[in-house]
């Protein structure tokens, strides 16, 4: 593919890259995921060193990947670790070889020795899915592959359950046994210490300073989007609100012919049950994610008293849902068996070269909804 050039966004590559991201991604449920108005915000989100390249053919985008550098927690220490993210490919390219350019120039040009990325890929992702146990399989019993070896190891990790929350429901609540609030300038020198404290305990946590809420990093963030949980006057929980939607829009294009027609049946009795009803087509979600969750001791009590105080203050609100993300594995996950939700199933791998060995990664890890 000699006509194919791969290199570093350019700002004049910021509306091809963001008509990319408004192709429908297929499913039972088609979604798309813009970055209007400009895709190297959304960049700045996902990492502090941003490393956006494209696929240009005739001066057209048809193709982009990120993987660009954040500082997170590994192994208890702040390291600067490559994320890859927005992998996308023009559909009149999903059969060709592109993809396999792509890992090549990454090998080639972007990873040096021993060095890894890590990533999220989602079970509705069926191409990805069949790719990477294409690969595995391959390498697993030693069977002739197209470029195999340029094709990188996907070692797993572990699971990652993102949850979408219907805020359409009233509920009851116990009043907490602790002091939830949002958090104010004079909060942020305890809340630094909070999280000096706590944020090391997770692999991969991001590296924050609270001081630097106007940063690019922090895009659209205030302190008072910030819940702090006290008890005896100490901070025990951190959790953050963040509304994205002036950088990031997902939109529900379409349903499956079988899904449209039982979608009014579902919503119907999602309504009778309380449960959670199919959004409408073609328009933007209003939803807001949760963030920066630093729980003392991962007390279950502390983080769900929390998510109540959020969604009290966000019921019947601009906002139909929020979204949160976890580790599969983590007990905070257990706070949101009782309230209407989807959840959208997905895998977290540690990816590289080096086939000689799986990368052994701690389970007690945590992925930054906020930041995929």
């Amino acid at each position: 593919m000699p006509d194919i050039v791969i290199e570093k966004a350019l700002p004049s590559d910021n509306k091809g890259i963001c008509k990319l991201c408004k192709i429908p991604m297929a499913g039972s449920i088609s979604i798309s995921m813009g970055i209007d108005p400009d895709c190297f915000v959304n960049a700045g989100i996902q990492n502090q060193e941003i490393e956006l390249f494209v696929c240009r053919k005739n001066n057209s985008v048809i193709g982009m990947f990120s993987v660009g550098k954040r500082s997170v927690f590994y192994n208890g220490k702040p390291k600067l670790i490559r994320y890859l993210s927005d992998l996308r490919i023009h559909p009149d390219y999903k059969n060709s070889l592109l993809l396999i350019k792509i890992t090549r120039f990454i090998k080639t040009n972007i990873l040096s020795d021993n060095e890894f990325v890590y990533t999220v890929v989602f079970s509705e992702n069926n191409i990805m899915t069949n790719i990477i146990a294409k690969v595995d399989r391959a390498w697993r019993d030693n069977k002739p592959l197209i470029s195999r070896a340029s094709l990188p190891n996907y070692s797993f990790c572990g699971s990652y359950c993102s949850y979408m929350i219907s805020l359409k429901n009233r509920r009851k609540t116990k009043k907490s046994t602790f002091l939830i609030r949002k958090a104010q300038k004079n909060d942020i020198i305890k809340m630094q210490l909070f999280f000096n404290q706590e944020a090391h305990k997770k692999q991969w946590y991001p590296c924050y300073d609270f001081n630097l809420l106007q940063e690019n990093y922090y895009y659209g963030l205030s302190i008072s989007d910030f819940y702090l949980a006290f008890e005896d006057d100490q901070i025990v929980g951190i959790t953050g609100v963040w509304d994205q939607r002036r950088f990031k829009q997902t939109t529900v294009n379409s349903y499956t012919r079988s899904l449209k027609l039982v979608k009014p049946f579902i919503n119907l009795i999602s309504k009778i049950t309380k449960g959670f009803e199919l959004p409408k087509t073609g328009k933007i979600l209003n939803y807001f994610t949760i963030h920066a969750v630093l729980i003392k001791g991962n007390n279950r009590k502390i983080f769900k008293d929390i998510i109540e105080q959020i969604y009290k203050d966000n019921y019947q609100s601009e906002f139909s849902y929020f979204l949160c993300g976890l580790d599969k594995n983590d007990s905070l996950c257990s706070i949101f068996n009782d309230f209407s939700k989807r959840e959208v199933q997905g895998n977290i791998y540690s990816v590289s070269y080096d086939h000689s060995k799986k990368t052994l990664m701690p389970t007690n890890y945590y992925i930054e909804a906020a930041r995929i």
